[in-house]
Formats: structure tokens, C-alpha cells, sequence
């Protein structure tokens, strides 16, 4: 039994084992509250974080192809689910902020902050870390982290723009690949896929009190990453074919459905650390056996 409350960790990396018991971790660190904190607070802080984000588009020329990223991905977003925020983040986008410096635009950092830390304290219940930092130095961490965050987007819709373009010039150039990707739909949910990648990946290694090495996030982060794939398609069916939500919720239902969607995720976002931990444990426990038996044969 560990000090959380679980069980041991499995001897082997087999599948199920792992599973089983990074399921068992999941409800012993209580992720389930913690997600619906998580699911919560990353609604709350989606829309200033919207709004800082068109504010920095602005200052650089770009709002319009911040704009293009962003209907690039919600058309990637299942339909049932996005479709009840979808009013409301594209009026958001349409209003031109150029204003980077003012009481609202920091007060919008501070609202997307709270998204950021309610992750860490999710990642760091997970990988069993006691954040030891200073209030100051998260808060810096958080501040870097939203503002990152808006600077990749505006560089990814540049991307999205200059990608059609580069794909055009090279299939003027005979290069055989670019015909199967002359249309930039095609390609649009391997960078959704990508994109998505890329930021469990940077949230593992940024918001965690210890710094791990990729190798050892990997396996969760992938984990994760399947598990939302597998809840755009099923949530979304769900919502077509069995819909509840519009009985119960009635015009309500699609904010209801797009907080639980949100909800599952957190909790998909938790049990890849689970799963990463427990990983750990394993390779911890073989490594003390090896050196046991070393040291006995010497």
C-alpha cells in the first residue's frame, strides 16, 4: 500500500495490470472532484484566453488568420459538442483588441491563469509531487504559459495560412506528396492530432513541480491523446443517438454537454500521468531487484 492509498504497482508493464492500477491511483488521488475543478475553471478562463489572444493578433496585424486557426479547429471539434460555445467564440473573435497593456487584457491573463493551475495541481496529484515552489514563481510560470500559449497560436495560423501556399508551389514542382495534400482540409485533423500532441507534451514537462524526462511522459501523454480521440467520436454519437441532456438541461443541455465533455478530458488528462507514475514504479522496482541481485553476486 502507498502512502496515497493504493495499492502497490504492478510487477510487470502488461497492459491490463497497468491499467487496473491506474485506475485504482485515479480515484485515490480524488481526480473525479478534481476534474470537475479542472472542467470548470478551463471553461472559465477559455474565453479571456480567447480574448488575450485576439488582443495579440491584433498588436501584430494578424487578426483575421488568428481567426482562420481558430475555425480550423472548431471544425475538427465535434459538431454536438462545440456547436452550443461556437456562437460565442466566434463573436469574441470578430471584436478587434489591439489593447495588450490594459486593466482588462490583465485581468483576462489572470482568469486564463486559473485554467493553467487547476492542470499542475492535477499532473502533480498524479505524478505524487509536493509543489514546493513559490506562490510567486507558479504565478510567473502560469503567466508564461498563457502568454506562450497565445504566441504559438498566432504562429500556427500563420501556418495555416503559408501552408496552402507551400503545398501549391510545390506540386507546381512535380513533388508527388504535395497532390495528396493540395487541399488543406485533408490535412486538418493530423494537425489538430499534432497540435494537441504537442501541448499534453508541454504540460507534463512545464506545469509538474519535478521535471521529467520525455521518455517517461510519453506513454501517458499518448495515452491521453487516444482517450480524447476516442471521446470526441463516442461523446459526440452519444449526443446524436442517445441525447439526455436536452431532456434534463433543456437549453441549457449543449453548455451542460460541452462541460461534461470538458470534464471527461480533465480526467483523460489526469490518468495519462497516472499511467506515467505508475510506469515509473515499475521501472524503479526493477532497477532496486537489479542491483539487489548485483550486489549479491558479488
Amino acid at each position: 500500500m502507498t502512502s496515497n492509498g493504493t495499492e502497490e504497482a504492478p510487477e510487470t508493464l502488461a497492459v491490463l495490470p497497468l491499467v487496473r492500477e491506474s485506475i485504482k491511483r485515479l480515484f485515490a488521488d480524488e481526480a473525479i472532484p478534481l476534474a470537475g475543478n479542472i472542467a470548470f475553471r478551463t471553461l472559465f478562463s477559455m474565453f479571456p484566453f480567447l480574448i488575450f489572444l485576439t488582443a495579440l493578433a491584433g498588436f501584430f496585424g494578424t487578426t483575421g488568420q488568428a481567426r482562420a486557426a481558430v475555425d480550423f479547429l472548431l471544425q475538427v471539434a465535434p459538431e454536438a459538442i462545440i456547436r452550443p460555445l461556437e456562437g460565442e467564440i466566434i463573436s469574441i473573435l470578430t471584436v478587434p483588441r489591439t489593447d495588450l497593456l490594459s486593466a482588462a487584457a490583465l485581468l483576462t491573463i489572470w482568469s486564463a491563469m486559473a485554467g493553467v493551475d487547476s492542470i499542475r495541481v492535477g499532473l502533480n496529484r498524479a505524478y505524487d509531487l509536493r509543489d514546493l515552489r513559490s506562490a510567486p514563481y507558479l504565478y510567473a510560470i502560469e503567466i508564461l504559459v498563457v502568454i506562450g500559449a497565445a504566441i504559438f497560436f498566432v504562429g500556427f495560423s500563420f501556418f495555416i495560412v503559408l501552408l496552402p501556399l507551400a503545398l501549391r508551389f510545390a506540386a507546381t514542382h512535380g513533388i508527388e506528396i504535395a497532390g495528396s495534400f493540395a487541399v488543406l482540409e485533408q490535412m486538418r485533423v493530423v494537425l489538430a492530432v499534432a497540435l494537441l500532441f504537442f501541448s499534453v507534451i508541454m504540460a507534463h514537462i512545464i506545469l509538474p513541480a519535478k521535471r521529467m524526462p520525455l521518455r517517461m511522459i510519453l506513454p501517458g501523454v499518448t495515452t491521453t491523446v487516444v482517450i480524447w480521440g476516442i471521446l470526441s467520436f463516442g461523446f459526440s454519437y452519444w449526443l446524436l443517438h442517445f441525447n439526455t441532456f436536452a431532456s434534463t438541461y433543456s437549453s441549457l443541455s449543449g453548455i451542460f454537454a460541452a462541460m461534461f465533455f470538458v470534464y471527461l478530458s480533465a480526467l483523460a488528462l489526469i490518468f495519462g500521468g497516472e499511467v506515467n507514475r505508475v510506469i515509473d514504479i515499475v521501472r524503479q522496482r526493477r532497477a532496486a531487484r537489479a542491483m539487489i541481485a548485483l550486489r549479491s553476486e558479488r
